[in-house]
């Protein structure tokens, strides 16, 4: 077991809303906010996709203003950290500002990793304003690992307080995630993150590689809803990061939740089901799923967790139609017992 913590992001009301036209409107951005809190993600990203300024430089329309985004999200947020992202090709100096007036916690600043020095004003004006700053380093992969860690000391000296390995186009392998995650945990002090695409199938194992070179924030979304492929699923990271052993703060089930609640497959159709979650999550074959859902119907339990305490039993073994109904009514007996049919 590791009693390293790690923090995850959800970047579903940023990243995720390239798939909905960047239509998440205001009161959508409250209440998701809401929701994510209350599952316990420790920090929320929103706004337009393509970040703060870039409606006003052209970029398309989003539902909503920047100013409007951040208003909703402040007033939602109260354990959370909430913040925006920006990039050198829209935003300016007084978006930057206008991001700290609004109470924002972080801000995030995207450049091309190949392109790192034109981040710096940037970066030194929201630090000197006192904004938590990170380097997101778009396109990782086009600054070779040799000399991210030559370059890396600057970007600490910048006053940035952490950097992000982003893997934009899905297809790094977790060896060159290590090696880049290694260039700026060996290099400085900064807090490292990952953010990774899907494309590849490979946006969770390519978080434990960055995690186990000594990143400790993850990107994710809710069913993994982002440009392109998606991101990593926030539900089955925090899952997969707890079975390893990681200390994670947020809920895999109360996420699975939010996302059956808020991502409809009309806004992104992909993702693993809360099903299959809490099979991997228990260790419990697919060939049982069908017994544990007719002894969750007859004794009105919850079958996500029927499912959860059907593995614990099991050890990974499966269990006769007589087990699992046993099961299913010792936790009907229980003070309090889950009833919902959800899952």
């Amino acid at each position: 077991m590791s009693d390293t913590r790690i923090t995850l992001l959800d970047c579903t009301l940023r990243d995720g809303s390239y798939q909905i036209d960047f239509g998440f409107s205001a009161e959508e951005t409250h209440a998701l906010v809401l929701a994510l809190e209350g599952a316990g993600v420790d920090r929320i990203e929103v706004g337009h996709g393509l970040g703060l300024g870039a409606q006003r430089a052209g970029a398309p329309a989003a539902a909503e203003t920047d100013e409007r985004y951040m208003s909703a999200a402040r007033l939602a947020a109260r354990t959370s950290k909430v913040g925006v992202f920006a990039m050198t090709a829209f935003a300016s100096l007084d978006d930057l500002s206008a991001a700290h007036a609004a109470g924002m916690d972080f801000l995030r600043f995207g450049v091309d990793a190949a392109r790192i020095e034109t981040a710096e004003p940037f970066v030194r004006h929201a630090c000197a304003m006192g904004l938590e700053t990170t380097l997101f380093l778009m396109k990782s992969y086009t600054l070779p690992a040799a000399a991210l860690r030559a370059f890396a000391p600057r970007v600490e000296s910048w006053g940035a307080s952490g950097a992000a390995i982003v893997d934009s186009a899905g297809g790094m392998t977790p060896g060159e995630v290590r090696d880049h995650v290694l260039a700026l945990t060996e290099t400085t002090g900064l807090e490292v993150a990952f953010h990774g695409h899907n494309n590849l199938q490979l946006a969770v194992g390519n978080a434990f590689a960055a995690v186990e070179a000594g990143a400790t924030v993850l990107d994710a979304s809710l069913k993994g809803m982002g440009r392109s492929s998606g991101n990593a699923q926030i539900e089955v990271l925090a899952a997969a990061l707890r079975r390893a052993g990681y200390a994670v703060a947020a809920d895999p089930i109360a996420l699975a939740g939010v996302a059956d609640t808020f991502i409809t497959r009309d806004a992104f159709d992909g993702g693993i089901s809360t099903t299959d979650l809490v099979q991997g999550m228990g260790l419990v074959h697919s060939g049982m799923q069908a017994r544990i859902d007719r002894a969750a119907a007859e004794f009105g339990v919850d079958p996500a967790q029927l499912t959860l305490t059907v593995g614990a039993l099991g050890g990974g073994l499966d269990l006769d139609v007589e087990a699992v109904r046993a099961a299913a009514a010792g936790m009907a007996a229980e003070p309090g017992a889950a009833t919902s049919q959800a899952g």
